[in-house]
């Protein structure tokens, strides 16, 4: 059975990857903001929105991570 750290090491992984796929994601959507402002503002919006939870994530990993260190 796998251990409750090597879970939380885990996830960290996946979150780092989907953080980065996030960024990516934001990175493109700003470029199509560029040539269609008023088509893609709220994409911009959803973007920023996924990053900040996917942080708000990891935050909480770290803090499983410390509670059972």
């Amino acid at each position: 059975m796998e251990r409750p750290i090597d879970q939380i090491k885990q996830a960290e992984q996946s979150m780092k990857e989907l953080l980065k796929a996030a960024q990516e994601m934001r990175q493109q959507i700003d470029l199509a903001c560029a040539q269609n402002p008023n088509e893609t503002a709220e994409l911009r919006k959803a973007a920023a929105s996924f990053e900040k939870e996917i942080e708000r994530i990891q935050e909480y990993l770290q803090q499983w991570k410390r509670g059972i260190q």
